[in-house]
């Protein structure tokens, strides 16, 4: 399973609020990552309205955490900022009506969750923290929220 792009720059941005302990400017952020800005803009727009994070406009304005980074866990963002997820398509599938899979993959999604509900902002944010062992020989990308630089 991948997530969308959308959530991908949504827990990124999120995790750099949670670093930062204080308001970034989109601008900033978008260029510091490599991202697209009305990408950016468009995720933060979610983010706020999902009520994780609080907007202040003007020139001083910025992004910030709406709760401490310990109150807002990885689950409930990931489940906010991704629309309709199901692990397939059983609704347009010939075999819905005498097929157990459906079970299965719901029984997945829910263990998949279960295990993002455990951990915080706070959890994702921390330094030091060693990164999955698959990743941890690449060198970071310029586009990574989790590198040192950040």
């Amino acid at each position: 399973m991948q997530l969308t792009q959308h959530t991908d720059f949504g827990l990124r941005l999120l995790i750099v609020l949670a670093r930062e302990g204080g308001a970034i400017a989109l601008p900033a952020f978008s260029a510091q990552q490599g991202l697209s800005y009305h990408h950016v803009a468009k995720v933060a727009q979610a983010l706020v309205q999902a009520g994780f994070a609080v907007s202040h406009r003007g020139r001083s304005g910025g992004i910030a955490l709406a709760h401490p980074a310990d109150q807002i866990t990885v689950g409930e963002v990931v489940r906010a900022l991704e629309k309709g997820m199901r692990l397939a398509d059983c609704a347009t599938c010939a075999l819905r009506a005498d097929c157990a899979l459906s079970s299965v993959l719901a029984e997945a999604l829910e263990a998949f969750l279960g295990v993002l509900d455990r951990y915080t902002l706070a959890d994702a944010s921390r330094h030091g923290v060693a990164a999955f062992a698959p990743w941890a020989s690449l060198a970071p990308a310029p586009s990574c929220a989790v590198s040192e630089t950040s």
